[in-house]
């Protein structure tokens, strides 16, 4: 019980160092896009910082969705090797291999979301930048 209790306690340790790192970050990309801004007279900049503020929310928000899929990957690897026939159980695991299959192609789809949501953003904040590239 006490190792429970204590993996909770470093896991929500983690969350509350990874929050504050977080907002730590985003203030000094707001300052940063608003000193450039004044420094260049180009506003797209501190545009371009709520962009990346935006991504760092999305990380934020999303941790949930990239903590399961961790888990799923070892979930699926220790399952492989664990497997073994009975054929009395077959019923059953086939059941839990349809119920299993779901809930990881829901959690799946929820980080390609994440990640299409972090590369829609960029593209929307710094879109305009590619242009210097060709």
């Amino acid at each position: 019980m006490r190792q429970i209790t204590r993996n909770r306690l470093v896991s929500k340790k983690h969350i509350t160092l990874s929050t504050g790192r977080a907002l730590l970050f985003s203030i000094a990309v707001f300052l940063l896009g608003i000193l450039l801004s004044i420094e260049r007279d180009d506003w797209t900049w501190f545009a371009r910082s709520g962009s990346i503020i935006v991504v760092i929310g999305i990380f934020l928000t999303s941790s949930q969705i990239i903590e399961n899929s961790r888990r799923l990957r070892i979930r699926r690897y220790r399952h492989k090797q664990n497997f073994n026939r009975d054929y009395a159980e077959d019923i059953k695991r086939a059941s839990l291999e349809r119920s299993r299959s779901l809930d990881e192609d829901i959690w799946e789809n929820g980080l390609r979301g994440l990640y299409l949501l972090v590369i829609g953003t960029l593209i929307w904040g710094f879109g305009d930048l590619a242009g210097y590239l060709f």
